[in-house]
This record gives C-alpha cells, structure tokens and sequence, in this order.
C-alpha cells in the first residue's frame, strides 16, 4: 500500500473518530451540566475532567493504532505501533492522576511542573517512534506528513 493510499485510510479513520469523539464530548458535557443545574458542582467537575480528555484521547489514539495496525504484517512494526499506543495510554493515565490529585488538594498545584515535564518527555517519545516506524517502513505516514496531508501534501 502506498503512503498516500495509507494516509487516506488514516483521514477516515480519524474522521470517523473525531464523529465518535465529538459525540463523547457532548454526552460528558451533558452530563455535567446536567449535575452543575441540580447542585453537583463537584461530582460535575470531576466527571467532566476525569473524562472528557481521556475518553477522546483514547478514542483518537485507539482509531490510529487500530488502522496502522492492518498497513504492515512486520513484527517489528506492529510492537512499535503498539508501544505508541501504551505510551499515549500511560501520558492519559499520568493526566488523570494529576487531574485528580489537583480536584482534591488545589494546593498542589506545583504538580503541573512535573506533569508538563512528563507530557515533554512523552511527546519526544512519540516523535521518536514515529521516526523508527519511518525507517521499519518506508510507506509509514508520520505525524508531521499526515498534518501536511491534511492541507494538500499528498495532493500534488
């Protein structure tokens, strides 16, 4: 399969995810409006930061693993693809954890300086595998040409 057959795979599926996610995010935000009109202010800001960013994020990186999956049978491949996929799982994990620790103790808010130090680390982990991916597979489409593809790289 070509990088521009692959990258149009990667556009409907992120299409597809993106009408999944917003769907999400209108349900949660639903939902703790809903709680914040009968007096849950607390329960309503957990729910909503708890998991509006988790879920959609794990929508979005699920739909991605799922379609790089089927483009290469490689073994090498397939454990790179998945090792982004736990590293995202694990930087949405460190979000809830932070998220959580700062609902309940606001006085912690020091906190965000190691988060934001881990979210650093885990985006250059993530270029890096992308990086690997490329160089396993050369039809791989990485982040930065799907975010071209996206403006009209690939139609040229």
């Amino acid at each position: 399969m070509t990088q521009r057959e692959r990258f149009n795979h990667l556009y409907e599926s992120g299409k597809r995810s993106t009408r999944q996610a917003i769907i999400l995010f209108a349900l949660i935000t639903g939902i703790s409006v809903t709680l914040m009109m009968i007096g849950e202010r607390r329960l309503a800001e957990f729910i909503w930061f708890l998991l509006v960013f988790p879920s959609v994020g794990l929508v979005k990186i699920g739909a991605r693993t799922n379609t790089l999956l089927r483009f290469n049978q490689s073994a090498e491949y397939k454990r790179l693809v998945r090792l982004e996929w736990w590293t995202a799982f694990g930087l949405i994990g460190a979000y809830v954890v932070l998220i959580l620790t700062l609902l309940l103790n606001p006085e912690l808010i020091s906190v965000t300086v190691v988060a934001t130090g881990m979210y650093g680390i885990g985006i250059i982990a993530s270029s890096r595998l992308d990086h690997r991916l490329g160089k396993v597979d050369p039809e791989h489409v990485t982040h930065k040409m799907y975010a071209r593809g996206k403006v009209g790289y690939f139609n040229s």
